[in-house]
Parts: structure tokens; C-alpha cells; sequence
């Protein structure tokens, strides 16, 4: 076969979150296979300029994209649908990566779409429940890529206490406090990273770095590559170690934390935790080289995306108008989570100013009934 033009496209390409991270993934793959790779994304930031350093082409205009390519790769709804309008003979497969986020969700449009791809059963249970999956197109189940020469060529982590890696972009302030504690009692010294903590932008190092893992989705996956043993507990619920035997169901699950009927509460978790065994990490990395190697995942897509389009594409025009109401309904989502953060802190600093206002009180009621006490102590 000859080289393909293929385009990859997402709304946002800023920040290392887990859609992002798999076009990244894929980007440099596909770009190692000999393919022409430019990502198209309406904003960008700090991952778009790993890619770009790569030597891969990273576009925010409409304007810079080629006037044709072979394939395109769509991330979510949005650019699905304007792609699919500027690309009307091209192979379109989109990745659907939530089954939470509606602007993730695959078009139910015909025509816009030859295939869905899922990396789980369970957001492949999403897909097929939908009124016209995709369009009612096939449905494929790959598994998350994860980059095998990137991660786990550090070797064990030699010295010091045992660190656990908290890692994961949805850790509340109150969440993170917890697992700190948790992570203590357990003897464990905690490292908490993440989009709302720390940021990372290479997660193979703060990875090489400790001893286990304890999060949900990809980030296990990149554990495991890593070495490392991996612990799934996180906002969604918790399904504990992955081991040679949990991890089919885990998998099967997207490590999202709900696999099991396990309930861990402060005690069960540090017990649990407190079962650290350095060799899951040997165990994890070969079931990543065996499941999860990207360049075997960029093989089998380059498949997916050979051959022509199996539909006829919306209009332009109808395609780009479909485009701004997902993006439209993207932005609305995103204030609701604002509003939700902001009430939140609103709480919590209500709640410090009412401990503090109450501490005050009593403080000055034991001033004012003090000399009271006195005289009364005397009568005695």
C-alpha cells in the first residue's frame, strides 16, 4: 500500500488528558508506520507542542488543512461532523472515548461516520445502545495504545519509603486529602498528581518514580507499561489491584472503577493498599506489551482506515451548523462544571467562616460567664 494523508481531529488539544493523549499516541505511530499525519484541533497548548516537536503537524484553522486526505480520525462529535463535511471522499472512522460526555458521543446522523471505534465493552455497550449507533455503522473494539518504548524502560524505583502515585484530573480537594490519610495509614508515602493538583506532562517519569498507582482509565494502562502495580479507585468507584486474574473484567471496563460489586472504605483501602507487591509490576508490563502496545494498535487502525468511504457525507454546510451546536453545547457544559467548582469552594469557605465565627462565640461567651462561674464557685 502507499502512504495515507490522515487527519486527526479534537476540539481541544491543551491539556495531557486522556483523549488527548491518545491522539498524541496515535499521531507519532501512524507518522512511524510512513503516513502523513496532520491534528487539526480548534485550541491548543502544551501537548500540541510536544506533537509539533515530533515533527507532526498541528493546525487550528480550517484554512491550513489540506485540500484532501485519505482517512480521518475523529476524537469527538464536533470535529466528526466538520470533517465529515470537508472530507466527503475520504474513510472516517471517529474514537469514542465516554460514555459520560455527550460531545464524545458518535453522530447518529448516517453518512457521517464508517465506523465507531471503542477501546472498551463498556462504552461499546454505550455505543450499540444508541437510537442509530454512529449512524448505524460497525462498531470496533480495540484496546487503549499505550507507548511501550516511552514507558518502563526506567527499571524499579531502588531506596526511600513506598510511593504511591495518586494520578488523575477529577480529584476534589476533599478527595485528595483522603487518599493522602489512606495512603499513610497504609505505610505508603503519597504523591498526588494531576489536572486539578499538579499537572504532569510526562507521566512516564513522575510514574518511574513510585512504587504503585492508584487511579482510574488510561493511567493504569501506563502503570502497568510502566512496571508499576496498579491500584483502580477513583470518583467512579474502586475495583482494587489489577492482576493476571482481575484483569479481563477490569479491562473489559476501561479500569473505570466499575467492575466489581467492591465497596473499599478508609480501612478496606489501606488494607487493601497495604498489599503492595512489587512483582505485579513484572505481571502488568508483560500483559501491556501482549494488550496495549501502540505500535501494534497503530497496525490494526491503518487497516480500519484503508479504503473509501462505505457513506455519503452531510453537506458542508449542514455538517459545519451540527459542528457549533456540539460545540455550543460543549461550552455550556463546561460553565455548569465551572458554576459546580465555584459553589463548591463557595461551601467549603462558608464552612471555615461558620467553625471560625462559632469557635469565636464560645470563646466569648466563656470570657463574659467566667466571672459568673467565679461567684458562683465561692457560694459553694
Amino acid at each position: 500500500m502507499t502512504g495515507m494523508r490522515i487527519v486527526i481531529g479534537l476540539e481541544d488539544f491543551s491539556s495531557f488528558a486522556g483523549t488527548e493523549t491518545y491522539a498524541r499516541t496515535v499521531a507519532a505511530e501512524l507518522q512511524r508506520l510512513g503516513h502523513e499525519v496532520i491534528v487539526h484541533a480548534a485550541t491548543t497548548g502544551p501537548i500540541a507542542d510536544q506533537v509539533r516537536e515530533q515533527g507532526i503537524e498541528v493546525v487550528e484553522s480550517e484554512t491550513e488543512l489540506p485540500a484532501t486526505c485519505d482517512a480521518v480520525l475523529s476524537q469527538d462529535a464536533a470535529s466528526a461532523f466538520s470533517l465529515a463535511g470537508r472530507y466527503p471522499g475520504a474513510r472516517r472512522l471517529m474514537v469514542c472515548h465516554s460514555d459520560y460526555f455527550m460531545s464524545q458521543s458518535p453522530p447518529q446522523l448516517p453518512g457521517v461516520c464508517d465506523a465507531v471505534i471503542v477501546m472498551n465493552d463498556r462504552v461499546g455497550r454505550f455505543v450499540e445502545s444508541l437510537g442509530s449507533p454512529g449512524g448505524g455503522v460497525p462498531v470496533i473494539r480495540m484496546t487503549q495504545p499505550v507507548d511501550l518504548k516511552r514507558f518502563g524502560v526506567r527499571g524499579k524505583r531502588t531506596g526511600g519509603p513506598r510511593r504511591a502515585l495518586i494520578l488523575g484530573n477529577y480529584l476534589t480537594p476533599d478527595r485528595a486529602s483522603d487518599l493522602d490519610a489512606v495512603c499513610r495509614q497504609a505505610g505508603l508515602e503519597p504523591v498526588i498528581r494531576g489536572a486539578t493538583t499538579t499537572p504532569v506532562a510526562n507521566p512516564e517519569q513522575v510514574i518511574a518514580d513510585a512504587d504503585l498507582v492508584i487511579g482510574l482509565g488510561r493511567c493504569i494502562v501506563e502503570a502497568m507499561a510502566g512496571r508499576r502495580a496498579a491500584f483502580v479507585h477513583g470518583i467512579a468507584g474502586s475495583d482494587g489491584w489489577v492482576t493476571a486474574d482481575s484483569y479481563a473484567a477490569l479491562e473489559s471496563d476501561g479500569f473505570g472503577g466499575t467492575a466489581t460489586d467492591l465497596v473499599h472504605d478508609r480501612d478496606r483501602l489501606a488494607a487493601d493498599l497495604a498489599g503492595w507487591d512489587p512483582e505485579m509490576g513484572a505481571v502488568n508490563r508483560q500483559i501491556a506489551t501482549g494488550r496495549h502496545d501502540s505500535a501494534a494498535h497503530a497496525v490494526e487502525l491503518v487497516g480500519h482506515l484503508c479504503g473509501g468511504p462505505t457513506n455519503s457525507a452531510p453537506s458542508p454546510e449542514q455538517a459545519d451548523e451540527l459542528a457549533r451546536l456540539v460545540r455550543a453545547e460543549r461550552l455550556s457544559w463546561s460553565r455548569y462544571v465551572e458554576a459546580m467548582n465555584e459553589v463548591r469552594a463557595l461551601r467549603d469557605e462558608l464552612g471555615q467562616a461558620e467553625e471560625l465565627l462559632d469557635s469565636r462565640r464560645y470563646r466569648i461567651g466563656s470570657r463574659l460567664a467566667a466571672p459568673i462561674d467565679a461567684i458562683r464557685n465561692r457560694r459553694r
